[in-house]
């Protein structure tokens, strides 16, 4: 199955603030103890305003389907995407291809003189699935980028 998406809009505007552990969370090179007064954090981090730059161009959507599983982005993810950003290569975009959404790592293909697309690839990260192919001749839209992907640890 491919990488299929919903998509649905922030529907508040309050800020969301949160405690923000002032000592890094180290993920290797293990070595001293944090001091316990980091049980009480003093700095906060406004959630909607570091996921968020723009609300009136930003959505979220949830993925259904593995195909994206390479690279982290798993089935019920939910993904931040901002519409209207110019897609650099390697991002992962939310594109509306043949009626469906879907989300795959973005690949352009220059023609030669370097200024104009030849052929975007719309790469899976599970090598179950084909890549897609876009020509000027295909039913496509590039809908946006994904700029978070918000994974759920426990379940």
């Amino acid at each position: 199955m491919q990488t299929k998406i919903s998509i649905f809009r922030l529907d508040s505007s309050e800020d969301i603030a949160f405690p923000v552990l002032p000592a890094k969370v180290k993920a290797g090179g293990y070595g001293s103890f944090e001091s316990p007064a980091l049980d009480f954090p003093d700095d906060v981090i406004d959630l909607l305003k570091y996921l968020i730059k723009d609300k009136d161009t930003t959505f979220f959507a949830h993925v259904t389907g593995d195909s994206l599983n390479g690279i982290g982005v798993f089935d019920g993810d939910l993904l931040v995407i901002q519409k209207g950003l110019f897609p650099r290569e390697n991002d992962i975009v939310v594109v509306f291809y043949q009626g469906e959404f879907y989300v795959k790592r973005y690949i352009p293909k220059y023609k030669e003189n370097g200024t104009s697309l030849e052929e975007i690839r719309l790469k899976s990260e599970n090598p179950t699935y084909s890549d897609m192919y876009i020509n000027e001749d295909s039913d496509f839209q590039l809908w946006g980028v994904s700029t978070f992907n918000i994974h759920k640890l426990r379940k």
